[in-house]
Parts: C-alpha cells; structure tokens; sequence
C-alpha cells in the first residue's frame, strides 16, 4: 500500500464521504428505533431512529478533522520548540521544560487542557493537539540533534551560515524522514486521543455525529443493534492503522 493510496483514503473519508450521506444526521425518525440494515438504511438506525451511514461519514469528517488540525498544532509546536532547543540560551530551560511535559501523560495534558476551555469542537483539536507538543519536540529535537552530524552542516557553520538557517535549510531537510513518520504516528495518537475525549462527553455539543460519540451512544444497545458499535470502533482501527501504515512508508523512504 504507497503513501499516496493512504492520502487520498484520509482525504476520501474527510471530503468525498459526507457528500454520500443519504439522510439528516441529526434527524431522529420516530417509529425507527435500531432498525437492521435495509434499502432505505444502509447500516439501519441508531436508539433515536437516525441513520447510522449518514452519522458515520458525516462523523469521520469531525473526527478526522480534528486530529488533522491537531496534528498540525503539535508538529509545529514540537518544531518550534526544537528550534528554540538550538539556541545556547534558551537550550537548558526548554530541555528541563521538556523533560517536565513529558513525565506526565499526554491524554492526561489534554484533559487537564480541555476542561480550561470552553466545550467545542475547536477546543478539543487544541486540547489534544497542544498535548502532543512535548513528544513531537523530542523526537524533532533528537532528529534534528542526530542530522547535525552530517558533513554539510559542519560545513554551513564553516561558512558562517546562522543557527536559524541551518536549522530550516539544512537540519529540517535532512531529517524530513523521521519528522513526517513520526508526525504520521502523531496523527494516529490524535485519532485515539479524540475518540477518546469525545467518548467521555469532553468533545463539544453530542448531538453532532462524531465516532467517538457515536461508541458512547451506542454502547448500551450492543447486543440489540451491534453496528452501532462495531461501525465507528472500525473506523477508528482503520484509521489509525492507515497513520502506522504511513509512518512505516516514510521509514522505508529513510533507509
């Protein structure tokens, strides 16, 4: 499986999926109550008679979305932070406060983060996003520690070539391979750490369709209608695998 079959899947559930919708999301039918399967609904209904396909691609949408926009806040939070880490003066504190983030866990970050905010979509992706900061940073700084051994690093500090230069000219570059693999991984972290929040009634408003409310919703009623347990935990596994399954691409790409 390439990496660009894998994008074009991420992006399929994000942009294509939603527009298959064949119902309201949020349209509870009376009379419809955890209906099976059938022609008019695809994977029958949820416990208030709404379409399971339309909140399912209408959630991968949230739920995706929201890691993207925190995967986005981490890896530019990490990379700032490993840019900060270059600087003599500022390299022992970020390291101490680098070592601090990192004891505690980061789902324990993003809840301790999430209830200081107010409830929305928004603030869950900064919760999360904003969690993966400190191991992103570690990771970004250990790479980038490790590319500035490379013979034409030594040889743009000979040429009198500045700390911020090398560090997005040269020592990015160079270690892109272990930036974007870890930052797939990142963005499977992201999928799980927001499921996991939205479960808990920590993801803004329940009646929006999203995967980890939709398992939360449908967990009393696994043995009357299990698709409504099984369909969003599969989506989820999916779309975390496809993440480790482009971190191992750009693995590849590194050797």
């Amino acid at each position: 499986m390439t990496k660009r079959f894998i994008i074009t899947i991420f992006f399929f559930f994000i942009a294509i999926m939603p527009l298959l919708s064949t119902h309201d999301p949020i349209f509870a039918e009376s009379g419809a109550e955890l209906e099976p399967p059938s022609s008019e609904h695809w994977l029958g209904t949820d416990h208030l008679g709404r379409d399971l396909w339309s909140r399912l691609v209408i959630g991968g949408r949230r739920t995706l979305g929201a890691a993207i926009l925190a995967t986005g806040i981490a890896v530019g939070g990490g990379l700032s932070f490993s840019a900060l880490h270059q600087s003599r003066w500022f390299r022992f504190p970020a390291g101490v406060l680098l070592d601090a983030l990192l004891a505690f866990p980061a789902l324990l970050i993003a809840l301790v983060i999430r209830t200081l905010l107010a409830g929305s979509w928004l603030t869950l992706a900064l919760a999360i996003g904003l969690a993966g900061v400190a191991p992103y940073a570690r990771v970004a700084t250990d790479a980038v520690q490790i590319a500035g051994n490379a013979p034409h690093i030594e040889g743009a500090r000979a040429i009198g070539a500045g700390t911020m230069r090398i560090f997005l000219f040269h020592l990015i570059p160079t270690a892109i391979p272990t930036l974007t693999s870890f930052g797939s991984i990142i963005f499977g972290w992201m999928i799980l750490y927001q499921a996991a929040l939205a479960f808990l009634g920590l993801g803004g408003s329940n009646t929006q369709p999203d995967w980890g409310v939709m398992l939360d919703q449908g967990r009393g009623y696994l043995e009357q209608a299990p698709l409504l347990v099984l369909c969003p935990g599969g989506m989820i596994a999916l779309s975390v695998w496809l993440a480790n399954t482009l971190a191992d691409d750009w693995r590849s790409v590194r050797r």
